[in-house]
C-alpha cells in the first residue's frame, strides 16, 4: 500500500495476532504466551486500544494436514477472519517468529485485507526482517518492522496519525509506487529496563495452564511461565540468526528489573515455575549469579529450567550451586557439536569440549538434570566429524539427547554459505523447514543419510538413558504421567521421529 493512502489515517484500535503454527509430524506442539506480541501490546497500549489474539492457544486442539509431512494447529483462518470482522481494527500486527510460519502470517494479513482493504497490516519477526522484499512481494502486507519492534510499531502508528511518511520511521520496509523501500536502520533500544513487562494479563492464561505443554515438554510445577531477561547473544554461531535480529549487540535487563518481574509473576499471576527463553542467560556471569541470589533471598520458591538452551562456558561450581538453590531442576546444554574442529571452524562457537565433559559431571554431582542439543549436517562437515558428535553425546551421560539437522535460516552464515555453494537456491522452501530432517545435500553426505542417522541415534541414545538410569528417566516425565493425553502426544511424535 502506498504512503499516500495511509497518511493521516485514524489509528485507534490495533489487533496483534500470533498466527497458527505449522510443524512437522515429528515435532511436539508447544503452548505458552507469545512474548513478542505481549511486549508489543505493553508498549503500544499507551497510545491506542490494543487487543491480542493468540491463534495457537485459542485453537490448540484444531489440527489441519499440510501436505504429507506437516500439520498446522491453531484457529482456522475463517475463524481468524471472523474475529477480525468482530473487532474492526484499524491496524493488524502479525508475528512471524519462525520461517516455517510465514505462510500462515501472510494468510492472516490477507484475511485482514479481505475484511477491510483499508486495514493497515504490519508484520514483524525474524523471517520478514531478513527477507523483507521477498515477503512484501507476497501481497497483503503493508509494512514490515525489521528487528526489535516495540517502538518502531508505536512510532509508525504516530507517523500515520500525523500524516508523516513511513520513511520517517527507522526500521521499516514497505512498497511505494510499486518499488521496495526501506527507512534505514533503527538502533537497538539502549535501556531494556524502560520497556514495560509483557502484557500477560491480556492473554487467556488459564488456557495455557490447562493445556500444559511448554517448550521442552517437561515441568515440575504449575502454572509455569516463560520470560526473557536479555536480548541477543555475544557469540556469532553460524546457524543462528538471533544475534543479527537483535542488532548485533548483547543487551541485558538489570538484576533489579528482572527480579521485579519475577515477583510480579509469583505474586500477581501465581506462577510456580519459570521457563527462561534467553539466547544466553549466563553470558554475563556476575549478573546471572546476582539474579539467582536475588531469587533465593526473596524466597520465590519456584522451579525453573532453560528449554531454549544455555551456554556452558560460565557454568562453574558457584553458578550451578546458586542455580540449584534458586530452583533449577534442568539445564539444556547447547553443545552443538562433539568435534572441536566443527565448533571452531564451522559453528564458530568458543567452547572447549574438555570443559563440556567437566561441566556435565559437575551438573550431575550438584543434582541438576541435563539435556543436550546437538546439530549435524553443516556444510563442510564430514561424516567422520558427524560420527564424533554422536559418540561424544553418549559420553556425556545426559538425561536426554536431542539431535537436530542443520537448516539454513535467513540472516545466518549457514544460509549464505548454502546459497554460495549452490546447495540451495533463492526459491528455497522455508515453510518446509524441519529440524529433524535435512533439506540439501553436500559432497560429504546426503540429507537422506542424515535423516536415517539422526533417527537411529535418537533412539539409541535415549533408550540408553532409560535402561541405564530408569529412575532418572521416569522422574523427568513424572508430572506428565498423570496427564495421559499429553504423554500420548509426546510418544506419538517421538515414534514418528
Amino acid at each position: 500500500m502506498a504512503e499516500a493512502k495511509i497518511s493521516g489515517r485514524k489509528i485507534e484500535r490495533v489487533l496483534l495476532i500470533y498466527p497458527p503454527v505449522t510443524f512437522s509430524k515429528q515435532s511436539l506442539k508447544q503452548c505458552h504466551p507469545p512474548l513478542g506480541i505481549a511486549y508489543l501490546a505493553a508498549v503500544i497500549r499507551e497510545v491506542c486500544e490494543v487487543r491480542v489474539l493468540d491463534a495457537a492457544v485459542e485453537g490448540y486442539g484444531h489440527e489441519e494436514r499440510i501436505g504429507d509431512r506437516y500439520l498446522r494447529y491453531g484457529l482456522a483462518f475463517d475463524e481468524i477472519e471472523k474475529r477480525i470482522q468482530e473487532l474492526k481494527p484499524d491496524l493488524v500486527g502479525i508475528s512471524c517468529i519462525f520461517s516455517s510460519q510465514f505462510q500462515n502470517t501472510v494468510e492472516a494479513a490477507r484475511r485482514a485485507k479481505k475484511v477491510n482493504p483499508d486495514t493497515i497490516t504490519v508484520v514483524g519477526g525474524s523471517h520478514p526482517t531478513f527477507l523483507a522484499e521477498q515477503c512484501l512481494s507476497q501481497g497483503g502486507i503493508d509494512f514490515i518492522v525489521k528487528g526489535e519492534g516495540e517502538f518502531a510499531l508505536r512510532d509508525l502508528i504516530e507517523a500515520i496519525r500525523q500524516g508523516r511518511g513511513p520513511e520517517t520511521v527507522p526500521g521499516l520496509a514497505f512498497r511505494e509506487d510499486g518499488r521496495f523501500r526501506e527507512s534505514g536502520i533503527r538502533p537497538a533500544y539502549p535501556d531494556l529496563d524502560q520497556i514495560p513487562f509483557p502484557a500477560r494479563e491480556m492473554f487467556p492464561l488459564e488456557k495455557y495452564d490447562r493445556i500444559g505443554m511448554p517448550m521442552g515438554s517437561v515441568y515440575q510445577k504449575r502454572p509455569f511461565m516463560n520470560l526473557i531477561t536479555s536480548r541477543g547473544c555475544p557469540y556469532r554461531c553460524s546457524f543462528c540468526s538471533s544475534t543479527n535480529f537483535w542488532g548485533n549487540r548483547y543487551r541485558t535487563r538489570s538484576v533489579a528489573n528482572v527480579l521485579k518481574e519475577m515477583e510480579e509473576l509469583v505474586g500477581k499471576y501465581g506462577i510456580r515455575e519459570f521457563k527462561f527463553f534467553d539466547d544466553n542467560l549466563t553470558a554475563n556471569s556476575k549478573r546471572a549469579k546476582e539474579i539467582f541470589r536475588g531469587m533465593i533471598e526473596r524466597g520465590l520458591n519456584v522451579s525453573w529450567n532453560t528449554p531454549n538452551g544455555v551456554h556452558i562456558a560460565n557454568l562453574d561450581r558457584e553458578m550451578l550451586e546458586l542455580m540449584k538453590k534458586s530452583g533449577c531442576y534442568e539445564l539444556t546444554l547447547a553443545v552443538e557439536s562433539g568435534d572441536q574442529g566443527v565448533l571452531r571452524d564451522i559453528v564458530h562457537k568458543p567452547m572447549d569440549l574438555a570443559d563440556v565433559e567437566q561441566v556435565t559431571k559437575l551438573i550431575r554431582e550438584i543434582g541438576i538434570d541435563s539435556r543436550g542439543f546437538f546439530i549435524i549436517g553443516f556444510p563442510g562437515e564430514t561424516q567422520e566429524q558427524i560420527q564424533r558428535t554422536l559418540d561424544f553425546s553418549l559420553k556425556l551421560d545426559l538425561d536426554l539427547i536431542t539431535f537436530f539437522i542443520a537448516n539454513p535460516l535467513p540472516g545466518t552464515e549457514l544460509y549464505r554459505i548454502a546459497l554460495e555453494k549452490g546447495y540451495i537456491n533463492k526459491d528455497y522452501r522455508f515453510d518446509q523447514i524441519d529440524y529433524y530432517e535435512g533439506r540439501f545435500n553436500t559432497p560429504e553426505w546426503t540429507y537422506e543419510q542424515l535423516y536415517r542417522l539422526r533417527r537411529k541415534w535418537f533412539w539409541k541414545s535415549n533408550l540408553r538413558v532409560l535402561f541405564k538410569h530408569p529412575i532418572r528417566f521416569f522422574k523427568r516425565y513424572l508430572p506428565l504421567i498423570t496427564r495421559p493425553g499429553i504423554l500420548l502426544e509426546i510418544l506419538k511424535r517421538r515414534i514418528r521421529g
